[in-house]
């Protein structure tokens, strides 16, 4: 059975690796040389800190998980 502090947890793992792809995004020197133009990196980082929020406002409607 699934609890709300399991899923808590997950959503705490799943926000730690969108805010570690938003750093290699923003950092990595690979990106453009993979052909990864400055605006398309630009909405990516855009969207992954938009899921970012969108796990903070599940953890503040949950503080006791």
């Amino acid at each position: 059975m699934v609890t709300i502090k399991d899923l808590a947890v997950d959503w705490i793992q799943t926000r730690s690796a969108l805010r570690q792809q938003i750093r290699k995004i923003e950092t990595d020197q690979v990106f453009p040389q993979a052909g990864l133009p400055d605006d398309e990196r630009r909405v990516i980082v855009g969207h992954l800190k938009s899921a970012i929020a969108e796990f903070d406002a599940l953890l503040k409607e949950h503080p006791n998980a």
